[in-house]
């Protein structure tokens, strides 16, 4: 488990490791578009599944790129940060509502 690199283009996820002190991010090698860094919480769809990459392309779009979000308020779940995150929507349609719900969370470029 690692923070990752992905090519949205090609889809080809290559593993960063743990240590990101000599963190470079190129080119893909395949194709050559430019590398998305990734939160080690993103499980990579297959290759062939595009409605789950036309997903993932969405979430990165909007400044979600698997990142850790966080419900809003206390339950009877809510114990602390880091075991009140929020599960990363499973279809388009969710998506959309989604980051819409969780804005405030998103990172901005």
């Amino acid at each position: 488990m690692g923070h990752k690199s992905v090519c949205l283009e090609c889809y080809r996820v290559e593993n960063l490791g743990l240590d990101l002190t000599n963190l470079h991010l190129g080119k893909c090698p395949l194709c050559s578009n430019q590398m998305i860094f990734i939160n080690h919480s993103f499980r990579p769809p297959k290759k062939t599944d595009k409605k789950k990459w036309e997903l993932v392309k969405f979430m990165i779009s909007e400044g979600f790129p698997f990142h850790h979000v966080y419900q809003e308020g206390k339950s009877e779940y809510y114990k602390s940060e880091s075991n009140n995150y929020v599960s990363y929507p499973k279809t388009l349609e969710e998506a959309k509502e989604w980051v819409v719900k969780y804005k405030d969370q998103r990172i901005k470029n």
